[in-house]
């Protein structure tokens, strides 16, 4: 007896999580120099008051 049933295959859209993936890396690193440049304006906050104190 053969089976007449129809087998559905869903293919997944890699393209849609690409685009997810390339927003969360520029986020990344917009705030990764961010930090860095905060933390350099921090050190020479720090050095520039250590001389007038």
């Amino acid at each position: 007896m053969r089976d007449e049933r129809r087998i559905i295959v869903v293919e997944e859209d890699r393209k849609s999580s690409e685009g997810v993936a390339g927003v969360c890396g520029v986020l990344f690193f917009a705030m990764m120099v961010f930090a860095l440049v905060d933390r350099g304006l921090t050190l020479a906050w720090r050095t520039v008051s250590a001389w007038f104190n």
